[in-house]
């Protein structure tokens, strides 16, 4: 059996690799957000008259989730060495559980925002978004990473500016809903936001 001083001594020996591999999956999710953020500034620069954008959006969202689903957390199911019940077992299980459920909020974002022949109300579809930002921005208060004790400060204020981007999305999104607020700047709104979440993604360090 493998004693704990050699345990920890593996773990420092493989950290590098961890902290790459979580660097790389932040910084891809970064620039991912940045193009959707791009992409809806152009659907609203052009008054949302081209339903190619709002499809686009939503597939980017989707996408992202799935990227999420299959590539975070290498060392568990569905890529890494462990199987689906073994991942429930292995030491940074919660972080797997955790990113397995939050991959599903770009994917249900992806639906709110394509949307394309739905008979339901487009302000249903608003509130539903802004509750998917919502969600994700107190999970952002409460995401930990148990592979990295020593940086866990720098993570956490970086999580919780990344929960305010979630909670000014929300908010823009429920703006959105509202006709009778006329502000100039209001269709902007929600693009700065996840303008500002995927820059500071891109921008994640451990």
């Amino acid at each position: 059996m493998q004693s704990e001083g050699a345990a920890h001594a593996d773990h420092l020996a493989s950290a590098p690799e961890v902290d790459a591999y979580s660097l790389f999956m932040h910084h891809t999710v970064g620039a991912w957000l940045l193009v959707i953020g791009l992409l809806l500034l152009v659907h609203r620069l052009t008054g949302q008259r081209i339903a190619a954008y709002r499809i686009g959006i939503g597939a980017a969202w989707v996408l992202l989730g799935v990227f999420l689903f299959v590539k975070s957390d290498p060392e568990g199911w569905p890529l890494g060495p462990a199987g689906f019940v073994e991942s429930f077992t292995m030491p940074s299980r919660w972080d797997w559980i955790q990113h397995k459920i939050l991959a599903f909020l770009p994917i249900s974002l992806g639906l709110c925002a394509a949307r394309a022949h739905v008979p339901v109300p487009r302000s249903l579809w608003i509130y539903a978004a802004a509750g998917l930002a919502l969600l994700g921005g107190l999970a952002m208060t409460v995401h930990q990473h148990a592979d990295h004790p020593g940086t866990y400060e720098i993570i956490n204020i970086q999580h919780r500016f990344l929960a305010i981007s979630a909670l000014f999305i929300a908010g823009s999104l429920i703006l959105d809903s509202k006709e009778r607020v006329t502000w100039r700047v209001k269709p902007y709104l929600l693009p700065a936001g996840l303008l500002a979440a995927g820059l500071q993604l891109t921008l994640y360090v451990e």
